[in-house]
């Protein structure tokens, strides 16, 4: 009896313990979060927004300026007195290594610990199994890495198709050519750092959340056209991803008996819609005998397909226009779709197509909203991303700030 009392005394002072620093983990992480929203603010001023005492406050921000991950930015000034010293994030103390896999390419950025973007490169290639994809980025963050100092705090990785971010599994990206592949886990070995995966068109939706007018609205959609066609989903706020599927709005059906899609049914709007779908309805179409010549040599990337259809546009513009026409009403087909089941505020349009928005984009939104069941289309604002292309990768690094710095959670 008496082992019993003591076993069960240990046992009550570990989950005192444990409750203990769980509390000190959950305040550490509401004051960097305090930090980092007003990225200058003093002692005082955080007690007050956090709701904590003046001295839980000087503590732990004691303990962050030892650990070098907060410091002293000047001081406030004074209504009287003393000058009220203001705290800020130290963005020496550390990288985050932000990667989108793309289809022929890899796309790098860096930010400082602030989430500031310090570098970015692209690294063409043309190799797509995910050894040889680590390989490319050991090798482009060596070449990255060797111009500036600190440590790699954590890799943010989007790529395309159903992610388990949970897990770090990329469950299947059709594009890619992988299934159940734990990229999360590989990347980990390579760096010996924390990782973090996600859908490439929710990373680039979580920067337009960060940096873009996303946040702004209470249900957003974010569409993206190109190689792939993809979407993410916000509402109030936050990425809704479920079990990792939502937002493919790249795989609902346009054409009955159409042309057969990666993931292997027929008539998807990115079977219809892609950039391969595009290039090789021009491909069948042309007259131009160097067009139809040149399509012999493309290959399944970004900057190939693009090439192609600019040199399309150059030589042929009568059938690119044909093509266009077809993809304006299949893309409006899809914006009319996504309006009538989810009923957004905010609809963004983003990816490589918004270089040929001239020849299809206002004729699609008009479509959506003219087709749209009811009003639903009168109100919503539409926008095209204008944050750029390091924007698909800086999203996941803003999640792996969110989620490994800042989110309180209770576990």
């Amino acid at each position: 009896m008496n082992l019993v009392n003591s076993l069960k005394k240990e046992s009550d002072k570990m989950k005192r313990r444990g409750s203990k620093y769980l509390i000190k983990e959950i305040n550490e992480k509401l004051i960097l979060r305090t930090i980092y929203n007003n990225r200058k603010i003093d002692r005082a001023s955080i007690a007050k927004k956090t709701g904590l005492s003046p001295a839980a406050v000087t503590k732990i921000t004691a303990e962050l300026i030892s650990q070098g991950m907060v410091l002293e930015a000047g001081s406030a000034k004074s209504s009287g007195g003393r000058k009220p010293i203001l705290l800020s994030l130290n963005p020496q103390y550390g990288q985050f290594l932000g990667v989108k896999i793309g289809v022929g390419y890899i796309e790098l950025v860096i930010t400082d610990f602030t989430g500031k973007m310090l570098e970015n490169q692209r690294c063409e290639t043309e190799v797509s199994d995910p050894i040889s994809i680590i390989d490319v980025i050991k090798r482009c963050w060596g070449e990255c890495s060797a111009k500036r100092n600190g440590q790699l705090l954590g890799i943010g990785v989007a790529v395309s198709g159903v992610v388990d971010s949970k897990e770090g599994i990329v469950r299947d990206s059709f594009l890619l050519g992988w299934r159940d592949v734990h990229i999360a886990e590989m990347l980990k070995k390579a760096f010996g750092c924390e990782v973090l995966v996600m859908n490439d068109v929710d990373s680039f939706a979580m920067s337009h959340l960060w940096l873009g007018k996303a946040g702004e609205y209470s249900n957003a959609v974010v569409i993206t056209l190109g190689v792939g066609i993809g979407g993410a989903l916000i509402i109030d706020g936050k990425i809704h991803t479920a079990k990792g599927g939502v937002g493919e709005i790249g795989h609902m059906t346009v054409v009955k008996d159409g042309a057969t899609c990666t993931c292997g049914s027929k008539g998807c709007l990115e079977a219809e819609a892609s950039f391969g779908a595009l290039v090789k309805k021009v491909a069948v179409s042309t007259k131009n005998m160097h067009l139809k010549e040149l399509y012999k040599s493309v290959k399944q990337s970004e900057s190939s397909e693009i090439e192609y259809l600019r040199e399309a546009k150059a030589l042929d513009q009568k059938t690119f226009m044909r093509v266009f026409g077809e993809y304006a009403q299949l893309v409006g087909i899809a914006m009319k779709n996504i309006i009538n089941m989810l009923a957004p505020d905010y609809l963004l349009i983003g990816g490589e197509a918004l270089e040929f928005r001239d020849h299809f984009l206002n004729e699609s939104i008009q479509f959506a909203v003219k087709n749209a069941f009811g009003r639903l289309g009168d109100n919503v604002v539409f926008e095209v991303d204008g944050l750029g292309e390091e924007s698909w990768a800086l999203g996941s690094v803003y999640n792996l700030m969110d989620e490994k710095l800042f989110r309180v959670s209770q576990k």
